[in-house]
């Protein structure tokens, strides 16, 4: 017993030194994201809603809706940064299109492992990042560009 309590409190400190540094990091890649410019600025943005939309995640399984679906509201915002980047820059178009099916396809795992009641706010985020990517392929490809997996 005496060797639990030092090894759990160890953890617990590890824990919580993580949780800061997370926070820390997230807060400067934010930062970066929104100083840079052109390619680099799609590249950031796109990290940082991975890192959100994780966070989110955490968030939901947590049972802290509300500041999940900020996160979400974070999420998109900085898709739609990274995307009007890449399409002002020219530059990484077809890698901010690859990433953001990925957090596309993430955010609907997420949308269907939730409570039916909690749904609605991510199913509408999956739309909108759906419309934001139909945005670069229609810059890539033209106006009669579509994604793939619409059916």
């Amino acid at each position: 017993m005496r060797k639990i309590v030092p090894v759990a409190a160890l953890l617990f400190l590890l824990n919580a030194f993580a949780q800061v540094n997370s926070q820390s990091a997230a807060a400067a890649l934010k930062a970066r994201a929104d100083a840079a410019q052109g390619g680099e600025r799609a590249n950031l943005s796109l990290e940082y809603a991975h890192h959100q939309l994780e966070e989110a995640n955490n968030l939901y399984t947590q049972g802290d809706v509300e500041k999940a679906e900020a996160n979400i509201q974070e999420v998109l915002a900085y898709c739609h940064q990274s995307a009007d980047a890449a399409s002002t820059s020219g530059k990484r178009l077809k890698q901010t299109e690859i990433e953001l099916r990925k957090l596309e396809n993430r955010m609907r795992d997420i949308g269907q492992s939730l409570n039916i009641d909690d749904r609605p706010p991510v199913e509408a985020a999956v739309q909108e990042l759906e419309q934001v990517r139909a945005g670069l392929l229609a810059k890539m490809w033209g106006d009669k560009a579509e994604p793939k997996d619409k059916s």
